[in-house]
């Protein structure tokens, strides 16, 4: 099927971890009129690729000042925080009055925000079905031209094995698993997730209005484990979790008046979500094929986390 793709690209959040990555793929492209809004208050780095447009609203992203900076725009991409949620709701409203074509939401994460079992843990993943339901409503009008795409990616692989978030422990070499290990939840390098929301934007009539499941491979945690051992030359020490009563205490941790403590298990939570139900193999919006993606290699990629690492510790 030819199709045209959607040219004119919004990026919100371009300098985060992963909407940078974001960024570099949508300018290595070399397809697309791409255009970054930033809030003028921002402390961000205001210096992109020359041929980015800088665009600027403020700070509180009102509904009326987006629409305007938002008009031209064929598709919106929203990599930032979630927050309360209100100003991504406010982004979607917006890119609906500004006639954009196709809004990506910021719902890239390590499990599925519309599942009963994560909504039960987190006020956040209620806020991003918040996000999904209003896409769906303004898509569903008599004829708009706007539709949606989220992009489901599980955890991010290289980002969270290097900073903890998946609790393997690079300094100790010691491993937290759960359940024994053997469940399998696919998870996602940040440069298959910018390569993937890129192949949304170039196949806008199959990716329409959907939910889209992608990932860079599908390993155990002890295969993850055995990926690890074997760049690094030596045996890991692991820690058998059961992920019930793991789960019951991060929870009781979220009534904390310790900032840090709540964010702590928060991460905790998400972590155990995304180690135990993210299998996206078996989802009907499994779309690698769809997309034209392959999975990546896990030997290949522990071993560039663990250069990285080597070359970190080197460099201290």
């Amino acid at each position: 099927m030819t199709q045209t793709p959607l040219q004119k690209v919004c990026l919100i959040g371009a300098n985060g971890t992963l909407g940078s990555v974001i960024l570099r793929a949508l300018v290595d492209a070399n397809s697309f009129d791409v255009s970054v809004l930033q809030r003028s208050n921002s402390s961000s780095s205001t210096t992109f690729d020359p041929s980015v447009t800088r665009l600027v609203a403020d700070p509180d992203l009102a509904v009326d000042e987006l629409t305007q900076v938002l008009k031209g725009q064929d598709a919106v991409i929203a990599a930032f925080p979630l927050g309360q949620g209100d100003q991504h709701l406010r982004l979607v409203e917006a890119s609906f009055n500004a006639g954009v074509k196709r809004f990506i939401p910021a719902d890239f994460g390590s499990c599925d925000a519309s599942d009963a079992e994560p909504q039960k843990y987190l006020p956040l993943y209620r806020k991003k079905t918040a996000v999904r339901e209003k896409c769906e409503a303004l898509a569903a009008q008599d004829g708009t031209g706007f539709s949606w795409t989220t992009l489901v990616c599980g955890h991010f692989f290289d980002h969270g094995l290097r900073d903890g978030l998946l609790h393997f422990n690079f300094d100790t070499r010691t491993a937290q698993i759960l359940d024994g290990g053997a469940i399998r939840a696919s998870t996602s390098t940040l440069r298959r997730i910018a390569e993937a929301t890129v192949r949304i934007l170039e196949r806008p009539v199959e990716t329409r209005n959907r939910a889209l499941y992608v990932q860079s491979f599908n390993p155990t945690q002890l295969e993850i484990v055995a990926a690890l051992e074997k760049a690094m030359g030596e045996k890991w020490h692991i820690q058998h979790v059961d992920s019930k009563p793991y789960l019951e205490d991060a929870q009781k941790r979220l009534s904390s008046d310790d900032e840090k403590a709540v964010l702590i298990a928060i991460e905790d939570i998400v972590f155990v979500l995304g180690a135990l139900d993210a299998d996206w193999t078996k989802r009907d919006g499994f779309a690698m094929e769809l997309l034209g993606l392959k999975d990546e290699s896990l030997e290949d990629v522990v071993n560039e986390v663990v250069a990285a690492y080597r070359a970190e510790t080197l460099s201290a």
